[in-house]
């Protein structure tokens, strides 16, 4: 396992969100997380483990397609221009944690753009493709 460095993702418990989700560390303090920042809500907090239990481990992204080494070069981006590109305004919904999402939704992200619907995970969860990558969000929360 790689040792953590400033800027590294992990998961941590969110005292925005209120669940695990991916965040990146802002601050270490004798090679252990102490700030983090959600990489859903953009919140800056006090790094807490998951609620899960686990103990704290650089967050693995969930694909929603295969691994990068086993798609054609270029076959993300392509994708996404076929659903993306080209959609009028009006198509896009503007990215809530609030909102329920269904898979194939067109989003519009303050900070990552235009992107679709990948994947509806557990636990509250979404993956939305963006033009540099799926990420993913909580979503249908109060």
């Amino acid at each position: 396992m790689k040792p953590l460095v400033a800027g590294s993702e992990i998961d941590a418990y969110c005292t925005k969100c209120r669940m695990d989700l991916g965040h990146r560390i802002v601050a270490l303090v004798a090679g252990k997380p102490k700030r983090v920042v959600c990489m859903t809500c953009n919140s800056e907090h006090a790094y807490h483990p998951p609620k899960g239990g686990s103990v704290a481990r650089p967050a693995t992204p969930r694909p929603s397609s295969p691994p990068k080494s086993r798609q054609k070069p270029g076959a993300g981006v392509n994708e996404w221009e076929q659903r993306v590109a080209g959609q009028g305004a009006a198509a896009f919904i503007r990215f809530s944690m609030h909102r329920t999402y269904r898979r194939g939704d067109l989003v519009l992200h303050g900070k990552f753009g235009e992107g679709y619907v990948a994947d509806v995970l557990e636990d509250g969860k979404v993956s939305i493709m963006f033009r540099d990558g799926p990420r993913t969000f909580a979503h249908g929360h109060s």
